[in-house]
């Protein structure tokens, strides 16, 4: 009784404990990070100049936010540019090679927008220092992570996920960097860069920024995840070793039940193949035919759905090839649909070139994916003769009706497919 007591106690505490946490990481610990004019530093104006082009860009500040002048001019420097950007290398308290940390941000909030018609887009970049693949006295080798947008298609400003961020690929190429470091990174900006978009023209641009600011949360999903589990995984190692005696007694147990599944689901594979066995097939193609099917609808399966499955034109194939081949279609037919088609699925030939798929345990949705599915295949796969070959199905879900009348509304629906054009699905309407 103390054990269980005490399991008791330790179980709802941990709830406890874990429920609390996901409250205040998911609605409450919000953190954000804005950048405005201000209250915010080290703001320049960078142009294609620093690439040997010959744009001209100027930043000020009016009206509480920043208006970046600029004027792109042609030259042989084929990328031509402005940018505002912002450091945070510089700020007060950092150390040499230290930036800001952005992991536990999940979005930032852009306000901006060009003042006068032209180009559209804009580029808003981080750039990341690691010092396990770059140099701190070459900005170069910051990694290049961003995202170019379009911020007319939002007056309000635009939201844009952490995560929507991509390293530049011509950086990538340029830093020959290791793959391993080729994903995004955010825990030590150096900078933030917000900058004119490629295949700008030559001409004058104003662009204003009234503020940006970071969305997310004291702490990532992640650590948050990493506290949960660490605090499960010691409390659980702690329970176990104080209750090693009933841990054992309870594993053997579990041995027994585990064994007693194991032969009952023997004895259910067993009967299966049994059942499957014992139903008359199509000597030609070794599918069920109409004797065997009808054993299937019986009140020991419970069959969900069902489709009616005719080869295209298959009179046209004995007529220019002669039966044998056409009789080599079938064989071959048969056999593709049985290799992809699950275990627990029912073939039947049900006459000619038209066979029935049963399908046990399946909603119509899940039948229709596996039709769509055969009928590509179908389509798709080497025939004998290079014959191509296309099939119309007929896909219905069994309701409060007869076995009969079942087969009949999947008939109907192939009927329907054929009508439309052949090669397709067509689902029927629900019987109820």
């Amino acid at each position: 009784m103390e054990h269980r007591k005490l399991y008791s106690i330790t179980l709802v505490l941990l709830l406890v404990i874990t429920f609390v946490a996901i409250f205040l990481q998911f609605f409450l610990l919000e953190r954000t990070l804005v950048l405005r004019p201000g209250d915010t530093k080290y703001v320049s104006a960078i142009s294609d100049q620093s690439n040997g082009g010959s744009s001209v860009a100027r930043v000020i500040e009016k009206d509480g936010k920043w208006l970046l002048a600029c004027h792109i001019i042609a030259s042989e420097y084929s990328w031509p540019f402005c940018e505002i950007s912002i450091g945070f290398f510089q700020a007060p308290g950092s150390q040499k090679g230290e930036g800001i940390d952005l992991s536990t941000f999940s979005s930032v909030h852009v306000k901006a927008r060009y003042l006068n018609k032209g180009h559209e887009s804009l580029r808003f970049q981080l750039r990341n220092f690691n010092p396990a693949y770059g140099r701190l006295d070459d900005p170069g080798t910051w990694k290049y992570v961003g995202i170019e947008y379009w911020p007319q298609r939002s007056p309000e400003g635009n939201d844009i996920p952490l995560k929507s961020l991509q390293v530049a690929t011509w950086w990538i190429v340029e830093q020959k960097l290791p793959i391993k470091y080729a994903v995004p990174e955010f825990d030590n900006v150096m900078m933030l860069e917000l900058a004119t978009g490629n295949n700008i023209q030559p001409g004058e641009y104003l662009i204003e920024v009234e503020y940006i600011q970071f969305n997310g949360k004291y702490f990532t999903n992640s650590q948050i995840l990493l506290f949960l589990i660490s605090l499960w995984v010691s409390s659980a190692a702690c329970f176990l070793f104080y209750s090693l005696r009933l841990s054992y007694k309870q594993l053997s147990e579990t041995e027994k039940r585990a064994e007693d599944l194991r032969q009952l689901n023997q004895l259910l594979n067993v009967k299966t193949k049994e059942l499957k066995n014992q139903a008359e097939r199509d000597p030609l193609t070794g599918a069920l035919n109409r004797a065997g099917i009808e054993k299937i609808f019986t009140k020991e399966l419970e069959v969900l759905s069902l489709m009616f499955i005719d080869i295209d034109h298959f009179k046209s194939i004995n007529d220019n090839y002669g039966h044998a081949v056409g009789d080599e279609i079938l064989k071959e037919f048969s056999k593709l649909i049985s290799q992809n088609c699950r275990f627990t699925d029912f073939l039947a030939r049900w006459g000619g070139e038209e066979f029935l798929l049963v399908c046990p345990n399946t909603s119509l949705s899940d039948a229709y994916e596996l039709a769509q599915a055969l009928r590509r295949l179908i389509r798709d796969h080497q025939w004998t003769n290079n014959i191509r070959l296309t099939s119309s199905f007929g896909v219905a879900q069994l309701g409060d009706e007869s076995p009969t009348a079942f087969i009949e509304r999947a008939d109907k629906a192939l009927y329907d497919a054929k009508v439309r054009g052949r090669d397709q699905v067509v689902l029927s309407k629900s019987q109820t």
